[in-house]
């Protein structure tokens, strides 16, 4: 009969281990998920959506990209966000007064940059970068100000 090998099971041996899991990739599955889901919710905005999920969700990866690029992958300028974040404030209104969201041509050009930006992201990223942005996202939502960090020097794409 084999046996299993005994692990610490200290907490501090249990943070150590999930720590060094924040330094791993991000499972490529998971990549993959996470940019169709963004890819799929832009399409679905760009032909018009009759429910606002999409919207919300391309704005959630348009600020995780930020959060990555801050935490040094990938450029994103806060000028850059200002005007995406405009643009969906614009979709928002006009979804809500129309039943459709839908983004203008050149609204959609500048939002596919951004997804496209967020792919590149997830494929290069650490898991813990992307937790870190998914703690900062979800206290975005949560009512904190929007704070940037000291953006690190972008890693080449």
């Amino acid at each position: 009969m084999s046996r299993t090998i005994p692990f610490q099971r200290s907490p501090k041996a249990t943070r150590a281990r999930l720590s060094k899991a924040q330094l791993l990739p991000i499972p490529r599955a998971v990549a993959n998920e996470l940019a169709l889901a963004a890819h799929m919710s832009l399409a679905a905005l760009r032909s018009g959506s009759p429910d606002i999920a999409p919207a919300q969700h391309v704005t959630e990866a348009m600020l995780l990209a930020k959060f990555l690029a801050e935490a040094g992958h990938g450029d994103f300028s806060h000028e850059e966000l200002i005007l995406a974040d405009q643009t969906m404030a614009a979709a928002f209104d006009a979804g809500r007064a129309s039943g459709t969201w839908v983004l203008a041509p050149e609204d959609f050009d500048r939002l596919a940059a951004i997804v496209s930006l967020y792919d590149h992201q997830l494929r290069r990223a650490t898991l813990g970068a992307l937790s870190v942005a998914s703690e900062r996202l979800e206290r975005f939502k949560a009512g904190e100000a929007y704070q940037p960090m000291h953006t690190r020097k972008s890693a080449p794409l």
